[in-house]
């Protein structure tokens, strides 16, 4: 198994030729009986082509749900959840779940990279092996190995070709005392030392995720931090985002409501849950969304989580359409330049997927993205100007679903079949270029199953955080539009309406006090495990 990822020039020109020319077409299908799956956010009517497309891909593929965020440069103009975060439980998506990245997380890796480049830590063209000799601990049975460079491994020139060889991130392995391997570090060790390159370091190109798992070892190793503390404490607390970027569990019980739950696509071979790699030292039984990925084995190869919010922000930065930069501009031009090598100029930066455009766009414009593919997880973006000179236009798309699999006969591509399409339907909305940054109490629609869903979330967790203030029992009820719960023991009324959260202590003052977005604390209340247990109507993930 490995992680899907449109990474090569042939595969990403064919989205970008559609992105600046032809792929109007794209949206001319649409699937007009389709049953139209619930969205958390108020229903927009500008936006409705996005919806539209969102809607007919979920329905033509069978898909649970999906999260869409929209920004036009350096402003989030619009956010959507479709569908289901858990399909058995019918919990509705929204924007602030934090969803596994899958190869996404290379883009982010190549980042960290960068910024310890740009800080004069390291040199692109300095051997790799030189930054993690001292974890290594030992020779390798190629001595090429030593002769590979960190801008190789960047650019998947370095020498490992997995069809030919393995490219084992995330498998279940053994050392030679028998210890099982669950890290990136530690199956990267175990490869490196005993492994014989396919060809001669930047010869050809071949993609892989080994070669993202060292770079997330050099990153860790220069900087002392691990790589998820690294990103998210280069992004920081952002409006509509918390900021956090984290190595993912592979579990079930691990995954807490900060995750969607991971689908397996519809007829998938193996139905049954299969060996995962956790706990050790003999593998568990978990299902195939989970025990065909593990994110501590890939790491900053394809490990990583985030909401659709935190990509959003980390992209607008990296494009440097929103301050602070993560990057200087003169890192930012070196990382977006376009690499050649023997085999022929590819249409790809230093980890990261990059098209330049010709006339009639100006020769500062252009596109990046890239995409992940996961067994129960498909991810994809674009940042894109609309206009020559113009400001980016940059779209997420996060889906907690595999549209096909091994053996379904069918390619997968997200990019043409989803994000191309999305792309186009923005172009349709009315205004888009004038529309300003999104209110987080605007993010759910008053009175939708996720309103009344996200509502128990937040009051079940404020329960168990204040027990003392919100002690059991308690009645609930509507009122005035808004939906509360009363507790008698301390005559304080806790109520949820227009997105806000409310609180009324007629003993202590007539007022009812506004006290925040809902969504400012729904991402804490995800994350906190204890209190996804207590809250219902959640089933146990499966």
């Amino acid at each position: 198994m490995g992680i899907g990822f449109t990474t090569g020039a042939e595969a990403f020109a064919r989205v970008v030729a559609r992105v600046i020319g032809v792929g109007a077409a794209l949206l001319g299908t649409t699937l007009t009986g389709a049953a139209t799956l619930p969205q958390v956010g108020p229903v927009d009517a500008d936006f409705a082509p996005v919806d539209q497309v969102a809607q007919d891909y979920l329905a033509q593929y069978n898909m649970p749900g999906v999260t869409v965020v929209v920004a036009y440069g350096e402003r989030i103009i619009y956010a959507q959840g479709y569908g289901y975060a858990d399909r058995a439980s019918a919990t509705p998506t929204s924007p602030w779940l934090e969803y596994r990245l899958a190869s996404v997380s290379k883009a982010l890796t190549a980042t960290a990279v960068m910024k310890l480049y740009e800080q004069g830590k390291l040199q692109l063209d300095a051997p790799a092996w030189g930054y993690v000799s001292t974890f290594l601990g030992g020779e390798p049975k190629d001595a090429r190995l030593k002769q590979v460079t960190v801008r190789q491994l960047l650019t998947h020139t370095w020498g490992l070709n997995r069809a030919v060889s393995s490219d084992p991130m995330g498998a279940w392995l053994t050392d030679a005392a028998g210890k099982v391997l669950t890290t990136c570090p530690d199956v990267l060790r175990q490869r490196l030392l005993t492994m014989t390159l396919d060809f001669a370091p930047g010869s050809r190109y071949a993609y892989n995720n080994t070669g993202f798992c060292w770079l997330g070892l050099i990153a860790e190793t220069l900087d002392g931090r691990p790589l998820d503390k690294q990103l998210s404490a280069m992004l920081g607390p952002e409006p509509l985002s918390a900021g956090r970027v984290r190595i993912g569990e592979t579990t079930p019980a691990a995954i807490t409501g900060a995750e969607p739950t991971y689908h397996d696509w519809v007829g998938a071979p193996q139905v049954a849950p299969v060996p995962g790699v956790y706990p050790a030292p003999a593998p568990s039984l978990v299902p195939r969304p989970y025990g065909y990925f593990t994110p501590r084995g890939y790491g900053g190869s394809g490990g990583l989580v985030a909401s659709a919010f935190t990509l959003t922000r980390w992209i607008q930065r990296l494009a440097g359409v929103r301050e602070p930069a993560l990057l200087s501009a003169a890192t930012r031009a070196t990382m977006f330049t376009e690499q050649t090598i023997p085999d022929g100029t590819r249409y790809e930066g230093l980890g990261i997927t990059v098209q330049r455009y010709s006339a009639p766009y100006l020769s500062t414009d252009y596109s990046i993205g890239a995409t992940g593919s996961i067994v129960g997880t498909r991810t994809a973006w674009i940042a894109t100007p609309r206009r020559p000179g113009g400001p980016m236009l940059t779209v997420v798309a996060l889906l907690n679903g595999s549209r096909t699999g091994s053996g379904s006969g069918t390619e997968d591509d997200v990019s043409a079949e989803l994000l191309t399409p999305l792309v186009f339907a923005v172009d349709k909305v009315r205004g888009y270029t004038t529309k300003a940054e999104i209110a987080g109490d605007r993010l759910i629609a008053p009175g939708s199953p996720a309103d009344v869903y996200y509502t128990d979330v937040l009051f079940d967790w404020g329960q168990r955080l204040y027990p003392g203030l919100f002690p059991t029992p308690q009645t609930t009820g509507v009122l005035l539009g808004y939906r509360y719960r009363y507790y008698p023991e301390t005559n304080t009324y806790l109520g949820t309406k227009d997105g806000r959260i409310w609180l009324y202590q007629p003993s202590v003052s007539g007022a009812i006090n506004d006290i925040a977005s809902m969504v400012d604390y729904l991402p804490l209340a995800l994350r906190d495990t204890d209190a996804l247990k207590a809250s219902a109507p959640r089933p146990p993930r499966r």
